[in-house]
């Protein structure tokens, strides 16, 4: 198309530009089926557009190429309007920005409006971006996302013919799904298996799960991601998840809960809430969801967290036997035909015998093919001349790696020459080559490279030869992705100089630096925390594989530690806070303020999961070790204050334990942070020591002043805000003021519920203490409710010893008061209570 002369074009209508030019009387002029109205940058869409109703023997005008320079424009476009039959919206995110597409499609829109049907408003969404206002209420075609040219002409028509319905929108909940490879070439077979095997997308009840297994480099995500784009619109939703570890893959499934359901976005415990989304997908109505789990390990990464129904589930991973769990489709290198047609499509050149060489010198491996294709396109180096740099380098090439040589050499050239041309991209590269592969903030190597022009050269330097992707996330901070094969060859160069140690402790302490010390918690810093975690665990295996030591690498694990404890993922956490006292000791020795903060965070969190033995055998060490290097002047003092207040409260040290509560409030007073989450805790935790020592209007205040900031800071059905609930209750229980506790019990035990799950240790704690209030006040056979519960998950779980038998003492007292006497007899017998006067509960 020519667009400095519109009349040349081939598509346009000479002769509504020309009587538009020279002002034709209007009954002169043929009537015309569509006006095409587009604004920004479109043309080209509208030019294909324009193409495909050509093509069909429609006649037509688009706006700014039928209409010469110098013509009247409004005139023209008024008289358009009122000739053409039917009006096609190319709608963008700016298209109603300015008053010349308001007015065309506001006027047509009326016309239409009263036509009866006969002259119809269109709207082809060309952008993404959702319809608003009248425009949501159009059928409406859809080009977004839709690369094969077949699938647009078919589209353009069904919504110019009046067939939209025909072809669906994409779902508006379609998260983090990689791009699409506008070169995707040679999968029509595997392709078309997935196809067979997860249907037509509308039989929800169906468990269909197909796992997609492979060498890396084979194209796994590229070949799920091509699926997810081209059968999007038959699903109620998609959503991509990493799943190379499970902590990762539970976090993910947790963020979908959130936004299937808002009430589920405050769910402190992340497995709970993943299961949760997979139960919400399960309970809704067709169509199904697509769920696709990306680089999962082995099956046991995905246990439990498999869809019964509602959803088809894609899983891209080197696992090769799923044992009947799914339906397996082994991916192959590309047939030697098409590898050479993707090469020559990715470095756009035609030279088929030399792309056929090149493409069996690296051994028809989509990930190799793309990255020497993209070199070629790059340095206008020849299929030949890539293959004559090759061939020696892949006898060279890392023995034992988990890729190919071929991939490796392709990397090395790539990483070659972006180090000769810009030092910086090489080190970029090197840092992103310890953290998790997606999803890599921009804003976590500023410190690496510092200056912004640097680092905006050498982004652009990587993504020339594809070593780097920058995905397009809307509303959030600017990331990149490298391929984790990119990484395993990026961290191979570091190894062979002797550079791995330095780098990763410098990965280690950036993100130490997010959180600097004394940075207590509120919603950003967990946020950031959430989005961060995946780079936590991988610098982790990077420090475990190399044998490496950081002395940052302790603090980190400590505040993942606690972030994971927050969050009620437990076993996670468990694992980082271990590593954190054996990192700390090995950095600092035994006796060091870092290590006795670690040893709290364990011995904390063994006593908050009911492991009361393993507390109890690490909290003397822990005690020890926070005496000897308490330091009063550390940004850091008021977690060590209260992590050993509450050990020294643990053990009956009460005195002791007052003053260090007191003092790390006075803290926190004094630093301005009176409303967060850490003091929410020290007031709680103040409040307990009075309860326990009878001082209960004191603890009162302390508890009210607790839940109030615990609500503004983590909302009211928070598990924490219900841990002072409970506590505050069991104090007006204590003073007996049944009425003001009971309804307070009751929010606590459905919170902690909620939160935690029922089979929690602190729940059922509520649940015995709700039962033992019931008792109290006569009614027996509700006590039961609760008290059977509770007896059964502490008896279970191996809780504190006087939890149990709290529980069994409270459980007896119910089965007796109700008549079951030989099921309270074995109670007693089993838990030692034969001797012991079972009293009115406490």
């Amino acid at each position: 198309m020519n667009e400095d002369n519109p009349l040349d074009d081939g598509f346009g209508d000479p002769l509504v530009a020309h009587v538009a030019a020279t002002g034709a009387p209007n009954h002169e002029r043929p009537q015309l089926d569509f006006f095409i109205s587009r604004r920004g940058a479109s043309a080209r869409v509208a030019q294909e557009v324009a193409e495909v109703l050509t093509a069909a023997g429609y006649s037509l005008l688009v706006q700014d190429h039928d209409i010469p320079h110098g013509a009247n424009f409004i005139l023209a476009m008024h008289d358009a309007l009122k000739r053409c039959r039917h009006f096609i919206a190319l709608l963008n995110r700016d298209y109603d920005s300015t008053p010349f597409t308001t007015a065309e499609w506001t006027n047509f829109y009326a016309i239409a409006a009263q036509s009866g049907g006969e002259r119809r408003f269109i709207v082809l969404r060309i952008e993404d971006c959702d319809p608003q206002g009248l425009f949501s209420a159009v059928v409406f075609g859809d080009l977004v996302g839709i690369d094969n040219p077949h699938e647009r002409r078919n589209r353009i028509l069904a919504a110019a013919e009046g067939r939209a319905g025909e072809t669906r929108r994409r779902p508006k909940l379609f998260e983090n799904v990689p791009p699409p490879d506008l070169n995707f070439t040679g999968r029509d077979a595997p392709l078309a298996k997935l196809f067979d095997i997860l249907g037509d997308g509308v039989q929800p009840a169906a468990n269909k799960i197909a796992a997609v297994h492979g060498l890396g480099g084979v194209g796994k995500t590229s070949l799920v991601a091509e699926y997810a784009h081209r059968r999007a619109e038959a699903y109620a939703g998609v959503w991509w998840a990493p799943a190379q570890e499970r902590t990762l893959l539970i976090a993910s499934l947790a963020s979908l809960a959130g936004r299937l359901d808002a009430k589920l976005a405050a769910e402190a415990n992340q497995e709970r809430a993943a299961r949760a989304a997979l139960a919400h997908i399960a309970g809704r109505a067709e169509p199904p969801f697509l769920l696709v789990y990306d680089n999962v390990d082995s099956p046991d990464t995905v246990r439990e967290l498999l869809p019964i129904s509602g959803a088809h589930l894609l899983l891209s991973t080197r696992w090769a036997d799923w044992g009947g769990q799914a339906t397996e489709v082994r991916l192959e290198a590309l047939s030697p035909g098409a590898a050479a047609t993707f090469l020559q499509k990715r470095a756009m050149r035609e030279d088929l015998d030399g792309a056929a060489r090149l493409a069996e010198a690296l051994g028809f491996l989509p990930l190799a093919l793309d990255h020497a294709g993209a070199f070629c396109k790059l340095t206008r180096t020849s299929f030949a001349g890539y293959v004559e740099r090759i061939d020696s380098r892949i006898t060279r090439a890392p023995k034992g790696a988990s890729y190919p040589a071929s991939v490796a050499v392709t990397f090395g050239l790539a990483i070659e020459k972006v180090a000769a041309e810009c030092p910086a991209a090489e080190r970029l590269l090197a840092f992103c080559a310890y953290l998790a592969p997606e999803l890599i903030p921009l804003d976590l190597i500023d410190r690496e490279i510092p200056d912004e022009e640097q680092r905006a050269e050498a982004m652009m330097a990587l993504s020339a030869v594809s070593l780097i992707e920058h995905p397009n996330l809307e509303g959030e901070q600017p990331v990149v992705s490298v391929h984790r094969l990119v990484q395993a060859a990026m961290r191979a160069r570091l190894a062979e100089r002797g550079e791995t140690q330095d780098t990763l402790a410098r990965v280690i302490q950036a993100l130490v630096d997010q959180f600097p010390t004394g940075h207590f918690r509120h919603a950003a810093s967990m946020s950031r925390r959430a989005r961060l975690l995946p780079h936590v665990l991988a610098s982790r295996e990077c420090l475990q594989s190399s044998g490496f030591e950081s002395p940052a690498a302790g603090r980190l694990f400590s505040i993942f530690g606690r972030y994971l404890r927050t969050r009620g993922d437990f076993a996670a956490a468990e694992l980082l806070m271990r590593d954190a006292v054996a990192a700390n000791e090995r950095t600092f020795g035994r006796y060091h303020v870092y290590v006795a903060v670690a040893l709290h965070d364990l011995a904390l969190l063994y006593l908050n999961s009911g492991r009361y033995e393993e507390a109890k055998a690490l909290i003397p060490r822990a005690i020890e070790v926070g005496e000897r290097t308490l330091d009063r002047k550390a940004a850091d003092a008021v977690t060590q204050l209260n992590s050993l207040a509450n050990l020294l409260h643990h053990v009956g040290r009460k005195a002791e334990a007052e003053a260090l509560y007191r003092e790390a409030i006075d803290f926190m007073d004094a630093s301005d942070q009176r409303e967060c989450t850490d003091m929410a805790n020290l007031l709680n935790n103040l409040g307990n020591f009075l309860r326990s020592v009878g001082r209960h209007r004191e603890a009162e205040t302390y508890y009210q002043r607790a839940i109030t900031i615990g609500t503004i800071v983590d909302g009211r059905h928070h598990p924490n805000v219900a841990r002072h609930v409970h506590n505050l209750a069991n104090m007006l229980r204590t003073e007996g003021r049944y009425a003001e506790a009971e309804p307070l019990y009751r929010e606590a035990v459905a919170d902690l519920s909620n939160g935690l799950g029922p089979e929690f240790p602190i729940t059922a704690r509520a649940q015995r203490n709700l039962a033992a209030l019931l008792l109290l006040t006569d009614r027996p056979d509700e006590a039961l409710r609760y008290a059977e519960p509770a007896f059964r998950v502490h008896s279970k779980s191996g809780a504190e010893p006087g939890w149990t038998k709290d529980s069994a003492r409270t459980y007896v007292q119910v089965l007796e008061t109700l008549g079951r006497t030989d099921e309270a007899l074995s109670v007693r017998k089993q838990f030692g209570l034969e001797k012991m006067a079972v009293q009115t509960a406490r």
